[in-house]
């Protein structure tokens, strides 16, 4: 009967999502939920449409979102996007469930002198993984950490630099783990040599949606040249289950800007996988930020509020100082090239955002007095005075 129903009440609503008829006059009173009609008694009465958006409410909510954050989701959001990054954020809530269950299994086995190092790590995971995962999940906070770097003082685009590094020629197969949306192959475009294969890898559905529009959209370009795209769904450490590739040696294997998100353990893994995976002459090409990177953004969000802390992410993992270290293990030859480029920040606004865009609660402290904030940004930043900010960046290229 329900589905024949043209309005509900507030209470049939309630019923009907399972939660409190209080949560929903919270929803109501919030603006995050707006009733179609009143009718001659008084009543709240909602359309098929706003049983849609209380769904969206309560997934976001169950997301860990803020009542704040879900009404921004909602507003800038039709409902064929929601469901989409509804989707990626499940996806990326269930790999980071099976990441905190393996640390806990892999605790189980250890004795109990050699378990503080494995609760450490799973207490990081527990506090700071979903946190990133959510900021990462967030399409404005990506465009906001990449619009900045438009104040670059290198001659030389990143993307230009990057791929000049994996030397790729005709014929080759390659695997670009943790791809992201694909950007690279976009903007390299012109530079890409006739007749490759190239496997694009990530673990989260959308940004592989998202790579796949990109690439899609010039498909005759792509086509003309012999050049043909792969796309999985798939945990970095798990690339050798993929069926498709099961039988090739790859010319090239990238991870670019990812390794510093895989934990210790999986990386090893991943670097095995990887060595096994190469050609003979094969090239494993993985870019990494330094522990200097962007120093100045966190110094400056310190001196505003010393609450702020910098992420853990950022100086532990895999890092341009400690990359070395790791892949000779596994690797005969390995050189790190670095990329000479900072930042000159003209714009308060651009600081701001990139702020507001990254993990550990900057956000809520940035935004608690956005009027005194953005004083303090405009005493430090203008076109006269423009911010600089240390860009460490840079490539390890690996052999066998």
């Amino acid at each position: 009967m329900m589905n024949n129903k043209e309005f509900f009440t507030t209470g049939e609503l309630a019923v009907m999502s399972g939660i409190t008829y209080k949560s929903i006059r919270v929803y109501v009173d919030k603006g995050l939920l707006v009733p179609d009609r009143i009718n001659q008694a008084g009543y709240k009465l909602f359309s098929k449409t706003g049983v849609e958006r209380l769904q969206r409410i309560l997934m976001f909510k169950y997301l860990d979102f803020s009542l704040d954050e879900i009404k921004k989701l909602l507003d800038e959001e039709n409902i064929k996007e929601s469901l989409d990054r509804q989707g990626e954020l499940i996806d990326a809530k269930i790999t980071h469930l099976h990441q905190v269950k393996k640390a806990v299994d892999d605790m189980k086995k250890l004795s109990d002198d050699n378990r503080l190092e494995k609760m450490i790590e799973i207490m990081k995971l527990t506090s700071q993984k979903e946190e990133i995962i959510n900021q990462y999940a967030k399409s404005n906070n990506l465009k906001s950490r990449i619009n900045i770097h438009q104040y670059s003082t290198s001659d030389t685009d990143w993307f230009d630099y990057l791929f000049d590094k994996c030397s790729i020629r005709e014929g080759m197969s390659i695997l670009d783990v943790g791809c992201g949306n694909g950007m690279l192959w976009v903007k390299e475009k012109k530079n890409l040599p006739e007749n490759i294969n190239v496997y694009l890898v990530d673990n989260s559905k959308g940004m592989i949606n998202e790579a796949k529009k990109w690439i899609e959209s010039d498909r005759d370009f792509y086509e003309s040249r012999k050049i043909t795209f792969h796309y999985c769904v798939c945990e970095a450490t798990q690339i050798d289950s993929i069926k498709e590739i099961n039988d090739i040696q790859f010319e090239r294997i990238m991870a670019n800007h990812m390794l510093y998100h895989v934990e210790d353990s999986d990386r090893k893994k991943l670097f095995m996988i990887v060595k096994n995976k190469l050609t003979k002459d094969g090239r494993f090409i993985a870019s990494t930020i330094g522990d200097c990177h962007m120093k100045e953004i966190w110094e400056l969000a310190g001196e505003y509020n010393k609450n702020v802390k910098v992420a853990d992410w950022f100086s532990r993992g895999f890092t341009l100082e400690n990359g070395r270290q790791q892949l000779i293990n596994y690797f005969l030859h390995v050189n790190l090239y670095c990329h000479d480029n900072n930042l000159m920040v003209p714009d308060w606004r651009a600081i701001y955002d990139y702020m507001c865009s990254l993990p550990g609660g900057i956000e809520k402290i940035m935004k608690k007095s956005e009027a005194e904030c953005e004083k303090f940004l405009k005493s430090r930043v203008s076109k006269n005075t423009p911010f600089f900010i240390t860009k460490s960046t840079g490539v390890f290229v690996a052999e066998n």
